[in-house]
């Protein structure tokens, strides 16, 4: 139970329960009155809408009434615009027949106990950042400060968060499994409603399946390079710099290769480094970042057709699902919107070419959809709310704006252009031995690079502005890494990787329908192209699955730090911090936030001599009430600084001992010895 609730709240979890029901109603209503799509479609694009729109109103609505309040208020928000756009139909049979399609809910509903059980076996990627993100915000921080610096407001994109953090306050769950759920749910609708899409578009139930699975394990195919000839690749090998988990797997190209990929957090078994890309990874492994939830968006957005064309209430909704974009991952928000902004401008430009003249509706309603996403984007916290909030600092001379950019570092030219791998490094288009390995990394999805954007450039034509802008982003999306970089450049590939997801996405459909009239020769070429694609996502998950039955909370937690979590989160004072020579770890632990950074990855040099001499009066001197103590912290210690901490002014809190006893944590409250 420790690992699941912090909790038993019979209450707590009804509240969750009744909210969840709400907005999953409300949206269902909201796409079945006003949108286009075709029986049985309604239930799940419905309820992914209801939730994307209600995690959006939750982050505006919880500065002012708190998360509980704003959990309860959006729900019934949600609830109470499907009832006015049902209106009167709401006494009709047919408007209740959707509930006879209950087989998609239901495998929505296995695939999302399937993906949340492959989920809590693993703690790789980011969870160093998720984690306390999830526990603070959940303590009632939003939106969020940074938690290692709480002066100064977080430059992050916390769209999925903002979920989980309800379930933890409202719902009773512990912070790691309110993450694995939430990400959970991500997945399976992301995989439900591209099967949706893809039927509509093709008619073919069995294009709905290849295309639904190719769009959710589909990435890199960099185990071709294990087809190499060994000449080949030891030629290629010393050209390749290996960085982040890459130097920590091996030294060369060719030996990561042929063994595991090295990291913390991993499950039983390894992941194979061969399997994995450096930036185009599949959507369910997408365990860092805010998981699939931007991956839904864009699948919501071009599935769903007002039902008459240039209404303002369609594009006002649509203008929400976009902002939730810009919560969850602004670049692919920054990349969509001056894409289809641009898409319009070219549109208008082509019908005055061909004197077509289409209804003023069309027209302001896109560009509705624009401006209420771009003003919510400003304003509604999250990355380009802080980076802009910095901006306006700047220009205003004021120095406690500016402090919101100190996690969000700047761009610079890029020269000769590259592609970044967050494994292989720079990966130059002027070096020959880069190219095979930088296909490699992309798998064949680059080769649908021309098709998506010829096919986009076709939709300027026939008014279907949000499908050609995602086409324009994504062309954005690959050019832009070759000539700028970025202050964390490995956090640029997010780029790159966007760009070919999204061609996967649009080119299937496409390829789908030309394959029934293609040769038997290009039937198989596209078969290859599409076993390749998918088969390193088939193999990791493979792995994942293996971790199914071995949870874990974190790699930085252990038993003593859920058992003492369960017992104390936000149950410390409100302002008390508390010093962890593991920061991150006591703000997921008791969900409250603590000076230690200057930003993600610097610490604070005053923090650390902390760390090295935790005198208790030096602790509390500096502003911490609580020590969070370990049994290698106090090893670390000399005895003069062990015996601190048995002054009259230090009251033992709390202390857990392994059953081996090699092990411990203590909660100190030193508050009293100012």
């Amino acid at each position: 139970m420790s690992y699941w609730l912090r909790l038993i709240d019979p209450a707590g979890l009804a509240f969750t329960a009744t909210t969840t029901l709400a907005w999953m109603l409300g949206g269902w209503l909201l796409v079945r009155s006003l949108f286009r799509s075709l029986p049985g479609a309604r239930l799940v694009s419905g309820f992914s809408t209801g939730w994307i729109i209600d995690l959006l109103l939750v982050n505006l609505l919880a500065r002012w009434l708190g998360l509980t309040g704003a959990s309860a208020v959006s729900a019934l928000l949600v609830l109470g615009g499907g009832l006015a756009a049902a209106g009167k139909s709401l006494g009709r049979k047919e408007t209740w027949a959707d509930w006879k399609e209950w087989s998609q809910p239901v495998v929505a509903l296995l695939l999302i106990l399937l993906f949340t059980m492959a989920q809590r076996g693993v703690s790789i990627f980011d969870d160093y950042l998720h984690l306390p993100l999830v526990s603070s915000m959940a303590a009632g921080d939003i939106p969020p400060h940074f938690y290692l610096k709480p002066d100064e407001w977080f430059a992050y994109h916390y769209g999925l968060q903002v979920w989980a953090a309800m379930l933890v306050r409202t719902g009773g769950f512990t912070p790691w499994s309110a993450w694995d759920v939430s990400k959970g749910v991500a997945i399976a609708l992301t995989l439900v409603n591209a099967w949706l899409w893809v039927r509509h578009r093709t008619s073919s139930r069995t294009a709905a399946w290849l295309g639904a699975l190719l769009i959710v394990f589909g990435g890199g195919a960099r185990w071709l390079l294990l087809l190499l000839p060994a000449p080949v690749l030891n030629w290629i090998s010393p050209a390749i710099t290996l960085i982040n988990t890459g130097a920590d797997t091996s030294q060369t190209l060719i030996q990561a290769l042929e063994g595991p990929w090295i990291m913390e957090g991993g499950g039983p078994i390894a992941f194979p480094f061969a399997f994995h890309s450096g930036f185009f990874v599949p959507v369910f492994f997408v365990l860092g970042s805010t998981g699939a939830l931007p991956f839904l968006t864009v699948i919501l957005m071009i599935s769903l057709k007002p039902q008459q064309p240039g209404s303002i209430v369609c594009a006002l909704l649509l203008g929400l699902i976009a902002a939730s974009l810009a919560l969850s991952a602004e670049h692919l928000f920054v990349f969509w919107w001056l894409g289809t902004l641009l898409a319009v401008v070219l549109s208008w430009w082509v019908h005055r070419r061909l004197r077509k003249v289409l209804p003023r509706s069309y027209w302001v309603a896109v560009l509705a959809a624009l401006g209420v996403s771009a003003l919510l984007a400003a304003f509604q916290g999250g990355f380009i709310t802080e980076t802009l909030r910095g901006l306006a600092g700047r220009w205003l001379g004021i120095e406690a704006w500016v402090q919101a950019t100190n996690n969000a570092y700047s761009f610079s030219l890029r020269w000769p252009p590259a592609v970044y791998s967050a494994h292989l490094g720079l990966l130059s288009l002027g070096n020959p031995r880069h190219w095979l390995v930088l296909l490699a990394e992309m798998g064949p999805a680059i080769f649908l690079a021309p098709l998506v954007t010829g096919w986009a450039w076709s939709l300027l034509k026939r008014e279907r502005w949000l499908e050609a802008g995602l086409g324009l982003c994504a062309l954005g999306c690959m050019l832009f890494p070759l000539f700028f970089q970025y202050g964390v450049d490995r956090s640029i590939t997010r780029l790159s990787g966007t760009a070919l997801w999204i061609w996967l996405v649009l080119a299937f459909p496409l390829l789908w329908k030309y394959s029934r009239s293609a040769r038997s020769i290009q039937r198989k070429l596209c078969g290859v192209g599409y076993f390749v694609t998918l088969f390193g996502g088939a193999i990791l998950f493979a792995v994942q699955l293996i971790s199914m039955p071995s949870p874990q909370a974190a790699y930085f937690l252990d038993t003593l730090d859920t058992s003492l979590s369960s017992r104390y989160w936000n149950q410390l004072e409100t302002d008390a911090q508390v010093l962890d020579p593991i920061p991150y770890r006591a703000v997921t632990v008791f969900g409250r936030e603590t000076r230690a950074h200057q930003t993600i990855y610097e610490p604070l040099p005053e923090w650390e001599g902390l760390i090295r001499e935790p005198r208790v009066e030096r602790v509390a001197a500096a502003g911490y009430q609580y020590v969070y103590m370990d049994a290698a912290w106090w090893d670390s210690l000399s005895v003069e600084l062990r015996q601190s901490f048995s002054q009259g002014c230090v009251r033992e809190v709390d202390r857990r001992v392994q059953s081996n006893g090699k092990d411990f944590r203590v909660l100190y409250d030193v508050g009293n010895c100012r």
